[in-house]
């Protein structure tokens, strides 16, 4: 990488002014793509042979983590007013996919310095400038200390003592499962600092700690727990024993954890996309390539009609899934207000787009599926198994769907209120963002979601828009057609919104031991905002980048295919137009042989062979 993409001169610490091309995520992912070099090449510190063999021994992948932070990887999560490299909410996201398509194990150890981010949105500033530094100097690993075993994602029923005692708080009690709960250096904890007498809501605080800064008692280390998936990495968890620290490791006011836990997870479940679009690269790569060198019934496997059109659809699933996260991650910067909506819909929809490639992928595997081995399809099944976790941690999809249908009432509300505004920097992949604020987001979003709002100035952008050779007037018209129906679908959802209250006050009627009563029926109507929501971002990327993506993505005949879905994520065979199946796969070819990502736009991946790069790390210290 140039000099010109890092230089102090061309930047501005200036919040609010709009980041220029020195913030490129495409162009920092290909120095990190070569970086690590080929994950086929077994030498390679993050590579497929050395994944497969660690998984086999429950081993951590410290040679890949190393490597991962020789790159400076750890600057990326520190904001450039504090010396490091945070400023594009799209660069940390990308670097995540680059890191999950080769290793999950890698990329979950190393990524645990996101938990550092809650300084950045609840410290004060003697604290932010502490842990910046810390994690500029290296060696910083932090664990969220979250979940208990009593209690899992039910933060509010938490035992976890946090005590004051005389200037500092004594801590006690056992969380798990965590990730790096062993190895961590650092500890993000939230435990109880209010009695009876206080609010249910106020009675937890957080701190974040080092665990140097223990000034009596113990901290230990709990049993790794053996698990499905992510079987390199560090579950386990920690246990605190009269152990007494200063009152400068609580992050914000005391009775403040619970919501500073939220707006943490507010930000990370929208970085969760960046590692199942990894491992859903991996796995369409991976069966793809088999597929295409395996020759049955006089040719390649892969054009069999019925192979061919799963894996058109399940590149197609990935199509979709890249503009969604695409879309959340600029929106972190725009519209940071909105995420107590949008970072559920955006983990809860990817996840479940790359979540059902995998089944669809297995079953076009076949015997090979269930083969171990390397040369099978090995790094298929380690990624079946690593990329599922997503769905379940920062908030399984239960959790997340709960929220979406806790806020429905609230998006039924603010979609009354019509907001005319330029949607462009939104979706247009090239326009200029502000700089990524973490601390501005909030669990009080009031239900607006920008996505949604933008549906009716994407529908009048569609009407106006002029027949081109590769999207003539009927593909306009089709597509024209589907707005509209996304519109009355949306429209449908909150209307049912009544139906659902008449059946929670019947439930109301049945007693329950459980506290959690949200009616089944949100639960159904949040699962089709999310959706719904996929479609939109689909939508506005096709519409604000058709003119300079060309060819196969300006044509839009990708986007007719995907809207005419009844469930985005799920495909049947027979779901296609052989023509529309036929240029999906072909599209997927070219990607494939091309070493790109399967995305709207062009990102390289390392070349083919490639050793990873040696001297020093393309990218500078901050």
């Amino acid at each position: 990488m140039t000099d010109a993409h890092f230089s102090p001169n061309n930047e501005t610490d200036t919040p609010g002014t709009p980041l220029r091309s020195i913030v490129d995520a495409v162009a920092v992912t290909e120095e990190l793509e070569d970086w690590l070099g080929d994950p086929a090449v077994p030498g390679n510190a993050v590579s497929f042979s050395r994944g497969l063999a660690l998984d086999d021994r429950d081993e951590l992948p410290q040679d890949g983590i190393d490597r991962l932070r020789a790159f400076g990887f750890g600057h990326f999560f520190v904001p450039a007013r504090l010396g490091g490299r945070l400023r594009s909410a799209e660069e940390l996201f990308m670097l995540a996919r680059a890191v999950a398509r080769r290793d999950m194990n890698v990329a979950v150890s190393e990524s645990t310095q996101l938990w550092m981010m809650l300084a950045w949105i609840g410290g004060s500033p003697e604290q932010q400038e502490k842990n910046a530094a810390a994690v500029l100097r290296g060696g910083v690993i932090p664990c969220l200390a979250y979940s208990e075993t009593a209690h899992g994602a039910d933060l509010a029923a938490n035992d976890f003592l946090a005590t004051p005692d005389g200037g500092g708080y004594v801590l006690n009690g056992e969380k798990w499962p965590i990730n790096r709960g062993r190895t961590s250096t650092h500890v993000v904890i939230i435990g109880r600092t209010g009695d009876e007498d206080t609010p249910a809501k106020r009675r937890q605080s957080l701190f974040l700690l080092d665990r140097a800064e223990v000034e009596s008692g113990g901290v230990r280390g709990l049993d790794r727990v053996p698990t499905y998936g992510l079987r390199g990495c560090d579950i386990s968890g920690i246990g605190f024993d009269d152990a007494r620290v200063p009152a400068t490791t609580r992050i914000g006011e005391e009775g403040e954890g619970l919501e500073l836990a939220l707006r943490g997870l507010l930000i990370t479940r929208t970085f969760c996309t960046g590692l199942s679009l990894g491992t859903g690269d991996t796995m369409l790569r991976t069966a793809a390539s088999f597929l295409s060198e395996r020759h049955l019934y006089d040719g390649p496997a892969a054009e069999i009609p019925y192979v061919a059109e799963l894996l058109a659809n399940s590149y197609l699933s990935m199509l979709v899934a890249d503009c969604e996260a695409l879309v959340g991650v600029r929106g972190l910067h725009l519209y940071t207000e909105e995420f107590s909506i949008w970072a559920n819909l955006a983990k809860v929809q990817v996840a479940r787009l790359v979540d059902f490639n995998g089944k669809v992928l297995s079953k076009v595997l076949g015997a090979r599926y269930y083969m171990r081995a390397e040369e099978h399809a090995g790094i298929f099944q380690k990624m079946l198994r690593d990329g599922s976790i997503v769905s379940v941690f920062d908030g399984s999809e239960p959790v997340c769907l709960d929220s979406i249908a806790l806020q429905l009432s609230a998006m039924a509300k603010a979609r009354r209120q019509e907001r005319e505004e330029d949607w462009s920097a939104l979706y247009d992949l090239q326009a200029p963002l502000p700089e990524f604020r973490p601390e501005r987001v909030t669990v009080f979003g009031r239900g607006r979601d920008a996505v949604f709002a933008s549906l009716p100035g994407l529908a009048s952008m569609l009407d106006d828009l002029a027949p081109s050779e590769g999207c003539g007037e009927e593909r306009l018209a089709i597509l024209r057609k589907q707005a509209a129906e996304l519109a009355a679908e949306l429209d449908g959802v909150f209307e049912r919104l009544g139906e659902a209250r008449q059946w929670s006050a019947a439930q109301a009627q049945i007693p329950l031991a459980s506290g959690k009563t949200t009616p089944p029926q949100l639960m159904r109507l949040a699962e089709e905002v999310c959706a719904l929501h996929a479609k939109v971002s689909a939508l506005g990327v096709w519409l604000h980048n058709r003119d300079r993506l060309g060819g196969f993505f300006a044509d839009g005949e990708w986007l007719q295919a995907a809207l005419a879905r009844r469930q985005v994520h799920e495909y049947e065979v027979g779901d296609l137009e052989p023509a529309t199946a036929h240029r999906l796969f072909e599209q997927m070819n070219r990607q494939r042989t091309n070493g790109e990502y399967f995305s709207v736009r062009r990102v390289r991946q390392a070349a083919p062979g490639a050793v990873e790069a040696s001297g020093p790390a393309p990218v500078p210290a901050g």
